[in-house]
């Protein structure tokens, strides 16, 4: 198989990969809200 076509199908896959993860993030994100980063403590707990 050709470098260069190897090279332009696996471009082609990940562009098209990332934009179907970013559509399936922002379709999840709308349908239920998931945290992406950890809930946030009580201020009480965190050590000043």
């Amino acid at each position: 198989m050709d470098f260069e076509l190897f090279r332009q199908t696996c471009q082609q896959f990940l562009r098209t990969s990332s934009q179907f993860l970013g559509l399936a993030a922002a379709g999840r994100q709308a349908a239920l809200p998931m945290p992406t980063l950890p809930a946030s403590p009580p201020q009480g707990r965190q050590p000043a």
